[in-house]
């Protein structure tokens, strides 16, 4: 700009609208050159998969324990499988990060975070929605052959249905919630990421202002308008009114009474002639 500037007066117009459009050209490829670059940076970092000597001794081999409950596992699903062949098999023991099998429930750990944000199954659950990046399953009908830890899905910000879950399992836990995790069918533009037949969230944040400026003018109508009268009455009168009212039912019942007496006065007199 400031070459521009300097030769403004000495460049002819042709030359210089074709100087500027180079130098134009020239700021936008290095600019895209720039974002390309943060784009490549940003993957390869989520993309970053530690060594398995950095991993925690859990998560590369099984304890004596695990062992055993995953040969429980696997004989339940022998059995499922026979008695059930047309159901698709359960996922029980997929594989971790460091390709080593896992049972399914060991996967949930109750997680405390400390933080004041996340104190509700509503924090946590927008957390997740937001922080996470959604990938579909592949293919989308059969259950996955890898569950990550909450650990890892954290650092690399993308999880299936699945592990996605798991760590909202996992922070729900850390909170006292009787949460757990299930696993089922769903639409397929749930299981695709389709949301072509959704309304556009942005529509519904224009609705909902303009609703809100229709109350807050409404409100101020009503702020400043002229109040109603209030219709006075006195106490008095309408205690006088209900003494009036009762003493009209008393007459009304003696009245009857004494036509019930005088009617029974004059039967035997009737049988007597």
């Amino acid at each position: 700009m400031l070459v521009i500037r300097f030769f403004e007066r000495k460049m002819d117009p042709k030359v210089k609208s074709v100087f500027e459009e180079q130098v134009e050209a020239g700021k936008q490829k290095e600019n895209s050159t720039n974002v390309w670059k943060l784009e490549e940076v940003e993957e390869a970092l989520t993309n970053v998969q530690l060594p398995e000597e950095l991993h925690p001794e859990s998560y590369r081999i099984n304890s004596p324990k695990e062992e055993q409950l995953l040969e429980i596992a696997d004989n339940f699903q022998h059995q499922y499988l026979l008695l059930y062949p047309d159901r698709k098999p359960l996922l029980l023991f997929p594989v971790n990060e460091c390709g080593v099998r896992k049972f399914v429930s060991t996967t949930l750990r109750p997680t405390q975070t400390g933080l004041w944000e996340l104190q509700s199954w509503q924090d946590c659950s927008s957390f997740v929605a937001d922080f996470l990046t959604v990938q579909p399953l592949e293919p989308p009908s059969e259950v996955p052959t890898q569950l990550f830890s909450p650990t890892s899905v954290l650092r690399s910000q993308k999880a299936t249905c699945f592990e996605s879950s798991t760590l909202l399992c996992s922070l729900l836990l850390g909170l006292n919630y009787d949460a757990y995790c299930v696993s089922g069918y769903a639409s397929r533009e749930m299981c695709l990421l389709d949301q072509s037949l959704q309304q556009c969230p942005l529509l519904d944040m224009e609705v909902e202002s303009v609703q809100s400026e229709i109350s807050e003018q409404k409100h101020q109508e009503q702020k400043y308008g002229l109040r109603p009268q209030r219709q006075l009455r006195s106490h008095f009168l309408k205690e006088q009114e209900q003494k009036k009212q009762e003493t009209e039912a008393a007459l009304f019942q003696e009245k009857e009474l004494q036509e019930v007496n005088d009617q029974h006065h004059r039967e035997p007199y009737l049988r007597s002639k």
